[in-house]
């Protein structure tokens, strides 16, 4: 995914061009898309005189910084959401819930694993032959 500092677009994959304005990103491109240096006049391979734009070079400082922004913008929502949760987990009816989903989860596992194999073997088949016959 690369975002063109040309005209502020992400554009998914790993794409030579911005699907918005057109840009090439970090180096000129012939129409047979050989790679050139942002300087070139020339491409370096075939002698084509037309290359294409590139996005406006950012200096390394920008790009560190919107990089630290997006990071701290990213903890500051993991560090409210997870504020968020533990003072859910604080309430007595969340908790009761927790520890009954808890123990019928226990519960269902032990009489899972008093089954037979042979049964076990049965309903694991059942499974996927039923999810095979959802994705058709």
């Amino acid at each position: 995914m690369n975002y063109c500092f040309n005209c502020g677009h992400v554009t998914p994959g790993e794409p030579l061009f911005c699907n918005h304005c057109g840009r090439s990103y970090d180096v000129k491109l012939c129409p047979r898309m050989h790679p050139n240096p942002r300087s070139a006049e020339v491409c370096s391979k075939c002698g084509s005189r037309e290359l294409s734009t590139p996005q406006p070079k950012v200096p390394a400082m920008w790009k560190l910084l919107a990089i630290l922004v997006r990071l701290g913008l990213g903890l500051l929502l993991f560090y409210i959401t997870l504020s968020f949760l533990i003072a859910l987990a604080k309430t007595t009816q969340v908790q009761e819930a927790v520890v009954c989903i808890g123990l019928l989860l226990v519960g269902l596992w032990i009489l899972w694993s008093k089954l037979p194999d042979w049964l076990q073997d049965v309903i694991r088949n059942a499974v996927k032959r039923r999810r095979t016959s959802r994705d058709d």
